[in-house]
C-alpha cells in the first residue's frame, strides 16, 4: 500500500512526463503548429481587405525621394524596391498597412536590411503595401493565392507612379526580396517585354524562386546576367545557410511562382542561381574571402550608415539554390525562434555585396550610351540693372 508521500511523488512525476511530454510534442510539431496559429480562418472572399495605400501621397512609401529636387541633380539610376514578407497573418489575409503597428515592421525590419542597401545606386523607391501575410506561403489555398494577387495589386499600382516619375535617361534598378521577389518577377514579365527592358541595369530576384524556363517566354526579352558588368539582365538566388534543408525543400518543390497572371509550384523545374560573391551562375564554391560583407541592421536609423562585417560565408550554387557556409558572426545565423525559419531574416548577409553591385550596373548602362541624355542644369547669372532716368531729346526729331 502507498504511502501519502509516496503517492505524492507518484503524481509529481506524472506532472512532470506530462510536462515533458507536451514541450516535447509542441517541438516536434511546431511549423505544423505556427501555420495553425497564423490562419485567419475566414475565407478570402468574406474578407474585409484593408484600405489600399495612396501612392499619390508620401503616406504610401516606406521611401521616396523629394519630389522638389530635379533628378538630374541626383546620379545614378532610379531604384524600386519591393519589400520582404513582416506581416505574420493572423487576422487578416493582408497586412493592413495603415496600422501603426505594421509600419514599424517594415520601417524596422525591412527598410534598414533590405531597402537601404540600393540607396547609393540612385534615387530609391520602397512603397507599403498590402503584401500578403506569412500564412499565405505555407499553404497553396486559393485564398493564400487571392491574398498574393491583392498585394501584386499594390505593387503594380506603386510602379505605375515609379514610371511616370522616371526620366527616359535614368537606368531602372528592380529589386525584390522573398515576396518582393515573388511580385517582382511578373513586373519583368509585364512591363519589360518591349523598349522598356533597355532601361533595366538590373533585376533582383532573392529569396524566391526564379525559373530559367521564363527567359524563353515571359522573359524574352532579358536575360540571366552571366558577369558584373551585364545589364538588361536578371540576378536570383534563394540562398540556405546549412540547417536549412526543409526549407531548401520546399523552395524547390511547393514555392508558388507566377507564370503570368497564374501562381504554379516550382515542382522542381530549374532555376536561376547567381552567385553574388562572383555573379555568374558557376556551381564551383566561392570562400569567404571574397564575401564584401553582411549587416544585421534592424532597428537601425536610415541616416546610420552600417559596417559591414566582410568575409563571413562562402557560397555556391548547387542544384538551383545557393548554398552558404555558417557565418562567423551569430548576428548573420537564423535566429532560433518559434517560426523562425519562415519569418524574414533581421540581417542581410549579402548587404554590402548588392550595395556594390547595383551601383556598379546603373553606371555600366550609363557608359553604355544607349539612354537618352539630358541636358545639365543652366546656371543662370542674375545681372542687377541701376535704375536710369528717361530723357527726353533737347529738340524735336525731325519727320520726312
Amino acid at each position: 500500500m502507498f504511502k501519502p508521500l509516496s503517492i505524492k511523488l507518484l503524481a509529481t512525476s506524472l506532472s512532470i512526463a506530462w510536462a515533458v511530454l507536451i514541450i516535447a510534442s509542441s517541438w516536434y510539431y511546431r511549423d505544423d503548429l505556427f501555420q495553425t496559429l497564423h490562419d485567419p480562418r475566414i475565407p478570402f472572399q468574406t474578407y474585409t481587405q484593408p484600405p489600399p495605400p495612396d501612392y499619390s501621397d508620401i503616406s504610401g512609401w516606406l521611401a521616396r525621394p523629394d519630389k522638389t529636387i530635379d533628378p538630374i541633380a541626383i546620379k545614378g539610376g532610379d531604384v524600386f524596391v519591393v519589400s520582404p514578407t513582416v506581416y505574420l497573418g493572423r487576422g487578416n489575409w493582408n497586412a493592413p498597412v495603415q496600422e501603426a503597428k505594421i509600419r514599424e515592421h517594415f520601417n524596422r525590419v525591412a527598410l534598414p536590411n533590405y531597402v537601404q542597401p540600393y540607396r547609393s545606386a540612385g534615387r530609391l523607391y520602397a512603397p507599403y503595401y498590402r503584401q500578403a501575410s506569412l500564412y499565405t506561403f505555407l499553404t497553396n489555398r486559393e485564398d493564400a493565392q487571392a491574398a498574393q494577387k491583392l498585394a501584386y495589386d499594390d505593387i503594380r499600382r506603386a510602379f505605375e507612379v515609379f514610371l511616370q516619375e522616371n526620366p527616359p535617361e535614368r537606368p531602372i534598378v528592380l529589386v525584390g526580396h522573398g515576396q518582393g521577389g515573388h511580385h517582382v518577377t511578373r513586373l519583368l514579365a509585364e512591363y519589360f517585354s518591349g523598349a522598356l527592358s533597355q532601361k533595366l541595369a538590373a533585376a533582383y530576384v532573392i529569396d524566391h524562386p526564379q525559373l530559367l524556363a521564363d527567359f524563353d517566354t515571359q522573359l524574352s526579352k532579358l536575360h540571366p546576367c552571366e558577369t558584373a558588368q551585364d545589364s538588361n539582365c536578371v540576378i536570383a538566388f534563394g540562398a540556405f545557410q546549412p540547417n536549412e534543408k526543409i526549407r531548401a525543400r520546399h523552395f524547390v518543390g511547393k514555392t508558388l511562382v507566377w507564370q503570368k497572371d497564374r501562381l504554379e509550384s516550382v515542382n522542381q523545374r530549374e532555376l536561376l542561381c547567381i552567385n553574388p560573391l562572383v555573379w555568374n551562375r558557376s556551381t564551383d564554391y566561392t570562400p569567404a574571402r571574397l564575401h564584401l560583407g553582411g549587416v544585421a541592421a534592424e532597428g537601425l536609423d536610415v541616416d546610420t550608415l552600417p559596417a559591414p562585417a566582410p568575409q563571413q560565408t562562402g557560397a555556391q550554387c548547387m542544384d538551383g539554390i545557393l548554398l552558404l557556409d555558417k557565418p562567423k558572426q551569430k548576428n548573420l545565423r537564423r535566429p532560433s525562434r518559434f517560426g523562425g525559419k519562415y519569418r524574414t531574416l533581421p540581417f542581410n548577409i549579402f548587404y554590402e555585396d548588392l550595395r556594390v553591385d547595383a551601383v556598379r550596373r546603373v553606371q555600366n548602362l550609363i557608359d553604355k550610351d544607349v539612354l537618352p541624355r539630358r541636358a545639365p542644369l543652366l546656371q543662370i547669372r542674375t545681372i542687377e540693372v541701376e535704375d536710369s532716368p528717361i530723357t527726353l531729346p533737347l529738340k524735336p526729331i525731325k519727320k520726312n
